[in-house]
């Protein structure tokens, strides 16, 4: 499709164009620039105040985590302790009783000291260096004899990390608290003096732990708070179900319904999620944006219908004024506008109106002019009788009175008589069709006469056309310049046909001869001659041409098909007249 400029436009579509972009463009750019604008701020300051809760968490977190990671240090401020796990149980007299009153130490000293100042704590167990005493305290201990936790991924972990505290994320507790998961921080216990490991201490504590540390915490439906420890189990959530789920199974990262804000602790390496629904923490924001684009839609409408009424006032009355003067180009100037404003467009069409006027009044005078024309030329035409034609005539006349006394003397004195009559009687512009044939065919018979014989003349006329009228002395010209120009060599027997019929135009009148033929000079010649031509009259072709134009209007004339040396076919087409008391084109049929 076509792209229209905006200069080709019309005046309503420019004038509102015009509207829209001075009134409806701004509005909805100030309004989506301010939503956009207080939309963001209000995320920034949001994202904000999660980023600094996730921060406080994350310090909160460290302070505990910070009291189990001095409790995995406690055995190295024992020394009764360390002198325990450094011991050979078989250099021993009674082994059993040894091992019983050092497990009664551990037990009832060391670990009661620690649960007796640390109530977080779920579990504690140590692990000997020669992994064949295990030293376990707790909350409804059970213990597992079958478990070992050497080759669990989280114990490696602290194996690996000999002399550093460590700390473990969520996982299954399968030696003391079966069928629980904790949370633990680990060490490997080593002697000061020789660098030896003396055993694993792990203290475990359970993730209700983190929920009574943050059970004041209730950041609303619109927001969720989450722990992830290093795998992305989730520690800790305000949503208690998904404790313990991956967090990929909760949210996606990526989703653009969610604002998602993380802090990474630096000692546990855990991970503070603020995860913040769009839709719930904006809900009022959009209730409010609906409320605008309302308003403001309803002002947009407001301003459409205004736009559209504002033109629509100043170019209708031009599409008006456009109408008339297309039917001005078309040719009625039988038209009055009806303006009743005193604006520029309503003095526009008092002067449209007076124009119209005074065309009207000037056709009408040149009609009469014309009118007056054309009735001198037919009265002077109707008066001249050429002198060398007579005088060709009536000396074949003498001749053949003189010389053989033939028949056709009657004949060719009627031709000559119907002839001078046909000119002489009829005033009138127009005449039947049949009278004009009657009028060629005498015409003719002359010619036919003066030039011996040198030609046949043959007429086809459809009965049906006989009674209609016609511009008298259409015909003539043409076939006298068939006669006198076509027919050059007088050794040749030349054709003329004349042909009238219906045609799809109206009438169509066709002269046909096989003279020499015309070139497109000598046609340009032949129509612009319009006085001194040889003949009958001296009204010549292209005289017939304007006339019949001017009558009817320019889809009727005369149409000339000639090549040179093969003769010539004239075509006349006029309408279908059946009534001639005024003549025009709109009474054919």
């Amino acid at each position: 499709m076509r792209l229209i400029k905006f200069k080709d436009r019309s005046m309503n579509q420019k004038l509102f164009l015009t509207y829209v972009f001075l009134i409806i463009i701004p509005l909805i750019l100030i309004g989506s620039i301010s939503y956009y604008y207080s939309i963001s701020f209000l995320e920034g300051r949001i994202v904000h105040s999660f980023k600094e809760l996730n921060r406080q968490m994350t310090t909160s977190t460290d302070a505990f985590l910070k009291n189990m990671l001095r409790v995995s240090e406690s055995p190295f401020y024992d020394q009764e302790l360390l002198n325990i796990l450094s011991k050979d149980y078989g250099t021993f007299e009674y082994p059993v009783y040894e091992k019983s009153s050092d497990y009664k130490y551990i037990n009832d000293e060391f670990f009661r000291k620690i649960f007796l100042f640390n109530s977080e704590i779920d579990s504690l167990v140590i692990y000997a260096g020669n992994n064949e005493v295990a030293y376990r305290k707790g909350y409804q201990v059970i213990y597992n004899y079958d478990y070992k936790p050497f080759e669990e991924p989280w114990f490696r972990k602290i194996e690996q990390k000999r002399g550093q505290p460590v700390v473990v994320g969520l996982h299954p507790e399968k030696q003391v608290s079966m069928s629980s998961s904790v949370m633990s921080v680990g060490q490997v216990i080593v002697d000061p003096a020789t660098n030896q490991k003396l055993g694993t201490f792990i203290v475990n504590f359970r993730d209700g732990a983190l929920r009574r540390l943050y059970q004041g915490l209730n950041p609303g439906p619109e927001a969720e708070q989450m722990i992830v420890d290093e795998n992305n189990k989730i520690l800790f959530s305000t949503v208690s179900r998904a404790i313990g789920l991956n967090l990929e199974d909760q949210v996606r990262q990526d989703d653009p319904e969610y604002y998602i804000v993380h802090n990474t602790s630096a000692i546990s390496g855990w991970k503070f999620y603020s995860i913040i629904h769009k839709q719930a923490m904006f809900h009022e924001v959009y209730q409010i944006r609906n409320f605008i684009a309302i308003i403001v839609g309803m002002i947009i409408i407001t301003a459409f219908c205004v736009a559209l009424f504002v033109s629509r006032g100043i170019t209708n009355p031009i599409k008006q004024l456009s109408r008339m003067m297309r039917r001005v180009e078309i040719g009625d100037f039988n038209v009055n506008i009806d303006m009743n404003r005193q604006d520029e467009i309503g003095r526009l069409g008092y002067a449209f109106n007076a124009m119209t006027k005074e065309i009207q009044q000037l056709i009408a005078r040149i009609k009469e002019e014309e009118h007056q024309k054309r009735s001198a030329e037919l009265n002077a035409l109707q008066a001249q009788i050429n002198p060398h034609f007579l005088y060709n005539t009536l000396s074949v006349v003498r001749w053949m009175s003189q010389a053989q006394m033939a028949d056709n003397i009657t004949e060719t004195l009627d031709s000559l008589i119907g002839l001078l009559t046909f000119s002489a009687r009829n005033t009138k512009e127009f005449v039947s069709i049949e009278e004009e044939m009657a009028f060629i065919q005498n015409y003719v018979a002359l010619l036919e006469l003066r030039y011996y014989n040198t030609f046949e003349a043959t007429y086809q006329v459809e009965e049906e056309v006989l009674h209609y009228q016609t511009l008298k002395f259409i015909v003539q010209p043409f076939v006298e310049n068939a006669i006198f120009h076509g027919f050059a060599d007088e050794k040749h027997t030349y054709r003329l046909s004349i042909d009238v019929r219906r045609h799809e135009k109206g009438v169509r009148f066709m002269i046909k001869d096989n003279g020499i033929g015309m070139s497109q000079e000598q046609i340009e010649r032949l129509m612009a001659r319009s006085k001194g031509q040889q003949g009958m009259n001296s009204i010549g072709v292209r005289n017939v041409s304007e006339r019949i134009q001017l009558h009817f209007g320019a889809q009727y004339g005369v149409h000339i098909h000639t090549l040179s040396g093969e003769g010539t076919t004239i075509f006349i087409d006029i309408p279908v007249l059946i009534n001639t008391e005024e003549p025009s084109a709109k009474e054919g049929i």
